[in-house]
């Protein structure tokens, strides 16, 4: 173990001792003027050490105000450092997020922060994909779908699925039987992100929990009948929103860039017979479906919002059915 360490180990140890005693704001500044110094210093690495491992031993007492403002001194730090995007300096951000998730007051100004280091560092506009899935989990677990929606858009290969298995655990807690509105908020926006594997893999997430939990509502069309990327093809019976998604993906998968194909006017048509039966949603559905129309059918489209602040508007949630306890089961069939 190195010098640097061994100091910053018997501080700690004195930390535990003090914070043992109950002396947790004293323990806090302490460790924060250590780390102020240590940066003055111009020695960031023990700054960043000593803020991470203080404040896993905060978390130990629940001192959550105190663990998000050390986590948010060290990002800063990060920041100002330019520290690279690692699998270390993720890990240390890591192991706090999952601790402090329990703290929701704390939790989103330090994630936020942490993405914005990633978006600095990367320099790519949108971050690390990976903290973004990791942020996203999170959120779902604890039924933060909005927040962890936006995260599971721009994360890794497995978030697709993630947000489908998502977006049908939301459907099912606000009781509603328009599972479309639900399926549609993570495909079509994946499709005008320009993502259609995405849109499919969060599609086969979707339908396949639908067809467990409400088997005679959804037939399977007869095995080869229509060859997709999607998967199985199906009908939804009492799902009209879910059918026009699935038929939107079919469509999609058939496009060749050009604004007077067949699947073009198919696209057209089923515009023109769906969008306004998102209700309050077919607004933001419209402008969802023109980045479509510019990405796979070559429709030019001037806009002047950029396709992030498109893909970030928000889905109204459908109205619970007014029905007494006794039918609230029926009305999830």
């Amino acid at each position: 173990m190195s010098a640097v360490s061994s100091r910053i180990e018997r501080f700690i140890k004195n930390l535990r001792t003090s914070l043992n005693e109950g002396n947790y704001y004293e323990g806090h500044q302490e460790l924060r003027a250590i780390a102020s110094r240590l940066v003055k210093q111009k020695k960031p690495e023990r700054a960043v050490q000593l803020l991470y491992l203080g404040a896993l031993e905060l978390c130990q007492y629940h001192q959550w105000g105190s663990v998000a403002d050390l986590t948010s001194f060290m990002i800063n730090i990060y920041v100002e450092e330019k520290v690279p995007v690692t699998d270390e300096s993720k890990e240390r951000v890591y192991d706090i997020f999952e601790k402090l998730s329990n703290a929701t007051e704390y939790y989103s100004r330090v994630f936020e922060s942490a993405i914005q280091w990633s978006i600095g560092a990367l320099g790519n506009g949108v971050g690390d994909t990976q903290m973004h899935h990791f942020v996203g989990s999170i959120l779902r677990n604890k039924a933060r779908y909005q927040e962890a929606e936006t995260h599971f858009l721009v994360g890794t290969l497995e978030s697709p699925a993630a947000l489908g298995n998502m977006l049908f655990e939301w459907a099912v807690r606000t009781e509603t039987t328009d599972y479309g509105v639900f399926v549609a908020r993570g495909v079509i926006k994946y499709l005008a992100l320009g993502w259609y594997e995405a849109a499919c893999s969060c599609w086969k997430a979707f339908v396949s929990r639908l067809a467990q939990a409400q088997p005679d509502a959804v037939t399977e069309k007869a095995e080869g009948m229509l060859a997709s990327r999607i998967g199985p093809v199906y009908y939804m019976g009492g799902h009209e929103l879910v059918n026009f998604v699935q038929l939107l993906l079919l469509t999609v998968e058939r496009a060749d860039g050009s604004p007077s194909s067949e699947s073009a006017r198919i696209f057209g048509s089923l515009r023109r017979q769906y969008e306004g039966r998102f209700g309050v949603n077919a607004e933001v559905v419209h402008d969802l479906l023109d980045e479509v129309a510019q990405k796979y059918f070559g429709v030019v489209i001037q806009r002047q919002q950029s396709i992030f602040d498109i893909v970030s508007s928000m889905f109204a949630l459908p109205s619970r059915p007014a029905v007494t306890s006794s039918s609230s089961a029926e009305a999830m069939d």
